[in-house]
């Protein structure tokens, strides 16, 4: 599309003797001309940053440009740096797509130059509706692709694999890892239609950066799938707090919305196997959501012993029931709940644990005494220990606590 829409920038340039730019509908630049003459330095500051500065953004939307249908002049504003210049909305089959720009400092341009100006807009839109329809039909394909990818059928996942490489939809370097973002609502209203689009906004614009053939792409009922490969995430950490925020906005100021959890699942060392990914990254958002210390953006890798127990659905955690040593501690004292898990994750270091509870190492003895009459449990003991210590997570996953 880019190229198509620079031929028709520089035909048009070239046939007026003067600059000509094309922006999308955010006024970002995506095609211009050469120099030909007298620039400002609003064109100035475009063409470096391809967008248009904050300033300069909120002085266009007071130009209310999307009312019109033909050629608008602007008039020059000296504080930001413009000169006057023509505007053509960019516009095919009644879908506005962005505007095409002239600077016309003189105000020279004649009726028979604008008319060309708004042909060469035309033009333009055209390009910008083709490029539309390929793009809705790739992404129409490619979700179909990755929801095989994401099949528990060994044999659909391994046909879509190979299409979605020797259709050029994917490049395949190494292994795979799957992102995944999901919207927590307030109350118990879910994921509209509307929702799920600018979930889909999210993902074009997080995965933009990753460049051509460098993610796939999926909305789910009530979240969003992002596969690509694990060494652009390792080159890209930030990935998954761009993907977060970027969903936070492109939801909108709402209070609808909670928060964006976002999960990483571990690679997968094959493009079929990334289903397994996305099953350990719906895990810790699971595990997220009733421990909030993960949350908002969490890794399988980092969910330590709940990786294990998240492996089973919570109900069925709770039907195998939780110890009762558990429940006498939690019932007992939720001072010492707190200081038996901490105890335990620090595989039973006073020391370390002293200094996280803010307590000499004499009162976390006392403490671990008491923990070991009410639950009736050596400490010293490896399998009272673990004992214990799963029953506290697998209590923390059930909300006891």
């Amino acid at each position: 599309m880019l190229e198509e829409l620079q031929r028709v920038v520089d035909t048009l340039a070239h046939r007026l003797g003067r600059a000509v730019a094309v922006d999308d509908l955010d006024f970002r630049l995506l095609a211009y001309s050469a120099h030909l003459d007298e620039g400002d330095e609003w064109r100035a500051r475009v063409i470096l940053n391809r967008e248009a500065p904050p300033e300069a953004h909120a002085w266009l939307r007071r130009q209310r440009l999307g009312r019109e249908t033909g050629p608008v002049r602007l008039p020059a504003d000296d504080d930001l740096g413009i000169l006057p210049r023509v505007v053509v909305p960019v516009v095919y089959q009644d879908v506005r797509f962005g505007y095409l720009w002239l600077l016309d400092a003189e105000g020279s341009l004649t009726e028979e130059q604008l008319g060309l100006a708004s042909e060469a807009a035309a033009d333009a839109g055209a390009v910008c509706f083709r490029e539309r329809v390929v793009s809705h039909l790739r992404a129409a394909r490619e979700g179909e692709l990755v929801r095989d990818l994401l099949s528990e059928d060994e044999r659909v996942r391994g046909m879509a694999s190979a299409r979605l490489v020797e259709g050029g939809l994917f490049a395949l370097r190494g292994d795979v890892t799957v992102v995944v973002a999901r919207p927590l609502p307030v109350g118990t209203e879910g994921v509209d239609e509307d929702d799920r689009m600018a979930l889909q906004a999210a993902l074009n614009a997080a995965s933009a950066r990753l460049g051509d053939r460098g993610s796939l792409r999926l909305v789910r009922p009530d979240h969003a799938v992002l596969v690509m490969s694990s060494a652009v995430l390792r080159r890209s950490p930030e990935l998954p707090e761009t993907l977060r925020t970027t969903s936070l906005e492109r939801l909108g100021p709402s209070a609808k919305w909670r928060d964006v959890h976002v999960a990483t699942g571990s690679p997968a060392r094959r493009l079929d196997e990334a289903v397994t990914s996305y099953a350990q990254a719906l895990d810790a958002l699971r595990v997220a959501e009733v421990v909030p210390s993960f949350a908002p953006l969490v890794a399988h890798d980092a969910l330590g012993i709940y990786a294990l127990l998240a492996g089973h659905p919570f109900d069925q955690l709770g039907s195998y029931g939780v110890h009762p040593a558990v429940r006498r501690l939690l019932e007992a004292d939720r001072e010492l709940f707190t200081t038996a898990e901490l105890y335990l994750d620090k595989a039973g270091d006073a020391r370390a644990t002293a200094v996280g509870l803010g307590l000499h190492r004499a009162s976390v003895y006392h403490r671990v005494r008491r923990i070991e009459d009410v639950t009736e449990l050596d400490l010293s003991d490896g399998q009272h220990r673990l004992l214990l210590h799963l029953g506290i997570k697998v209590s923390r996953l059930l909300g006891l606590v």
